[in-house]
């Protein structure tokens, strides 16, 4: 006969042995995600908008059934929701349970997808009598019949068209009407927009704001617009810009009064922060081209009461030392700006030892289109050039020369830091006569000319090719007289890979001279495996020679990692010179403070 208390202990036990295996299936079951989406494979896309509703929704911990079919409902109802955006509106989802990696199963029946088979765009108001303007924005609506219907896609192209329709003219259009009209059984979307143009405004006087050290006269200069023009958004905001990045103003604000009852020389409203006028800056960098650099810099934005900019620098690195001085008027009202400078520098590049000083004025004027930037540059510069050899093989020269150059430049690239579509072309051109010399004009005159072509193309979001191309010529009967500056030299990063800096040239003894021709080419692929880094391939080819149809190609290849940074992307390049047969690593970064 057993003892009731062996009994008792027995019972309890089981008991405890049940408990535990309960609490272990429980926590085993706690361990698990709650859920998880199966898509069909015609449906694929829909996957990662799914999972980011899971993780959305922060599923909390449960081991109580109730709460698993709580929460799954919850799920449920923002997956359908979810895809109803998407043009999804008869999906439907199942749950059951899983018992692998997860506890339930949310199966995805997304049915058809609704497609766009009308959509009635109405412009009311005084822009019905310019049919041209309303053809071109009928033409420009951004989900037409034919595609499928996303609600994201159906906000942005109501709120891009009515942004087209303020942008000249009606300050004050609004959006009066707005229907997607659904059609589950025959999934079919109807689209209608009615935006009223309201009236024609016009721009009147500047009203400013927020100055203090200067007069209202330097703000006049950025301004676009005469009294009764018509009001254009693109050429407010680039006077916004434009009063942004003058060195004057901390801050800028333009805008006007959209009230259509009163369209008519509405005042220009500037709201601004004077900046400091003065500025001190360091900088310190690293390349492989010049080894390490540092430069110092001060600004001073107001001189005798003037609003005249000064900046005066000073920078050392391996090859190149170097004091300038420049001091810049205010714009002109079409945005040019002009400027007077001087500088003295001396470079060690490739054994030639170069000593100039030099001075001129030039005029910068940089124009936006919608489509592409503009700059153009023209300068007019003296100066004194003395250049010697290190290893005097050839007698040191000293020449005096007066200069012209023109430059312009096209920018079409998506973003100016970290351009992924897009071209940047350069065209330059300068014409030269040695000062003080005695004879025939023809035999003291040179005429440079180069250009520099890149072009971006993307192959995919993660798959770029870059393309860069330079040529140029230098037209002389001699150029012992031209400038280091106007001749050519090749090597290096951003130039020929796999070949020391401004190495290519014509040989003297141990120094590389500069040349009269140039021509380079390049072809880069860039994969990016994450948002921030990325790898790249490429193929340089290029030389410098005085006869530009005899130069003998100078080939590098080579692989590199890429890392994007707020300033753009990093470059480290290993990569082989064929001629050299040497390995060169490319690298450079610099930083501001």
């Amino acid at each position: 006969m057993n003892h009731p208390n062996t009994v008792a202990a027995g019972v309890a036990l089981r008991v405890l042995a049940v408990l535990l295996l309960a609490a272990a299936f429980s926590t085993h079951a706690a361990e698990r995600p709650l859920a998880r989406f199966a898509v069909s494979a015609q449906a694929a896309e829909l996957e990662p908008l799914l999972k980011r509703t899971i993780d959305a929704a922060k599923l909390a911990d449960s081991i109580d059934p109730e709460d698993d079919e709580r929460q799954l409902r919850r799920l449920r109802a923002n997956a359908l929701d979810l895809l109803a955006t998407e043009g999804y509106f008869t999906a439907k989802i199942e749950a059951v349970a899983d018992g692998d990696t997860s506890r339930y199963v949310l199966k995805v029946e997304p049915g058809a997808r609704a497609m766009v088979t009308k959509a009635e765009i109405v412009l009311k108001g005084p822009i019905e009598k310019d049919s041209t303007r309303m053809q071109e924005l009928l033409r420009g609506w951004e989900l037409p019949v034919g595609k499928p219907f996303r609600d994201p896609q159906w906000s942005t192209a109501k709120t891009r068209l009515l942004g087209k329709v303020q942008e000249v003219d009606y300050a004050a259009a609004r959006i009066v009407d707005s229907l997607a009209e659904v059609d589950t059984d025959n999934a079919t979307v109807a689209l209608h927009v009615e935006i009223d143009s309201g009236p024609v405004f016009t721009v009147g006087e500047l009203q400013i704001k927020g100055l203090k050290r200067y007069e209202p006269l330097l703000v006049e200069r950025y301004n676009p617009f005469t009294p009764g023009d018509r009001y254009d958004a693109v050429k407010l905001l680039d006077m916004q810009r434009r009063l942004q990045a003058a060195p004057y103003f901390a801050s800028v604000l333009v805008d006007i009064d959209t009230d259509p009852a009163k369209p008519e020389r509405v005042p220009i409203r500037i709201e601004l922060t004077e900046a400091k006028s003065k500025r001190v800056a360091f900088g310190l960098g690293y390349s492989t081209n010049t080894g390490p650099r540092v430069e110092a810099t001060y600004r001073q934005t107001q001189i005798f009461g003037f609003p005249y900019t000064m900046q005066t620098g000073v920078g050392f690195d391996r090859t190149r030392e170097v004091v300038y001085s420049d001091l810049y008027l205010p714009p002109k009202p079409d945005g040019a700006i002009d400027s007077i400078g001087a500088l003295a520098e001396r470079t060690d590049i490739e054994n030639v030892i170069t000593r100039r000083w030099a001075a001129g004025v030039a005029r910068t004027h940089s124009r936006e289109t919608r489509d592409a930037t503009y700059d153009t540059r023209i300068a007019f510069n003296y100066q004194n050039e003395n250049r010697r050899l290190r290893d005097g093989s050839t007698p040191e020269t000293t020449n005096n020369v007066v200069s012209g150059t023109f430059t312009w430049t096209r920018r079409t690239v998506d973003q100016i830091t970290d351009p992924t579509r897009g071209d940047i072309m350069t065209a330059s051109t300068t014409a030269g006569v040695r000062s003080g010399a005695v004879g025939d004009v023809l035999q003291n005159t040179f005429l440079r000319v180069y250009g520099r072509y890149v072009k971006y193309l993307p192959l995919s979001p993660r798959d770029q090719v870059i393309l860069r191309g330079e040529i140029g010529h230098v037209v002389a009967d001699t150029i012992d007289f031209v400038p280091n500056e106007f001749l050519f030299r090749a090597g290096g990063a951003g130039s020929v890979r796999g070949y020391a800096y401004q190495s290519l040239g014509l040989k003297t003894g141990s120094a590389t001279l500069g040349s009269r021709s140039l021509a380079v080419g390049s072809a880069e692929y860039v994969r990016w495996f994450t948002q921030e880094w990325g790898g790249a391939v490429f193929y340089d080819v290029g030389d410098a020679d005085d006869e530009l149809l005899k130069i003998r190609w100078a080939r590098g290849y080579g692989v590199g990692t890429r890392w994007r940074t707020i300033a753009g992307p990093l470059a480290l390049d290993i990569a082989y010179g064929e001629r050299d047969r040497r390995v060169r690593v490319h690298f450079s970064i610099a930083v501001a403070f």
